[in-house]
């Protein structure tokens, strides 16, 4: 009786979680064209499921959007040439991003370019000449 209960407890855990840990698409998001955005870096969060960018747009009436972009999985970017140091906070940059198509400030990252000319592609905009490698 007692392995029956267990058996049971572990299957309705194991079901109940199943839910949250449904994996959500790039449906989200407009990607057939990518927007620019001009900020300044808050945060970056790098681990799983998908890292993330952080940044604040100042528009022409002065008045900030906390942006949040994702990226693909640390391992992915890793091959993609980033790294966990590749973005600090205060950094001012120019972001490529697939918006949301609801409209909120959150995207799926294409590149980011830095002050120094310096980029990291984070998903390759369509139409776009490849990058150097």
């Amino acid at each position: 009786m007692k392995r029956l209960l267990l058996a049971a407890t572990a299957a309705a855990v194991l079901f109940s979680s199943a839910t949250p840990l449904a994996h959500h698409g790039a449906n989200l998001f407009d990607m057939s064209k990518a927007i620019q955005l001009k900020g300044t870096i808050t945060r970056f969060y790098w681990g799983n499921p998908h890292n993330q960018v952080e940044f604040d747009v100042k528009d022409e009436k002065g008045e900030v959007a906390h942006w949040v972009a994702y990226t693909e999985p640390p391992l992915v970017m890793l091959e993609r040439g980033w790294s966990v140091k590749s973005i600090k906070a205060g950094e001012e940059v120019t972001v490529y991003v697939f918006a949301a198509k609801n409209g909120a400030p959150v995207a799926n990252l294409a590149k980011i370019v830095f002050a120094d000319g310096r980029e990291l592609v984070a998903n390759p905009i369509p139409g776009a000449a490849p990058a150097a490698r």
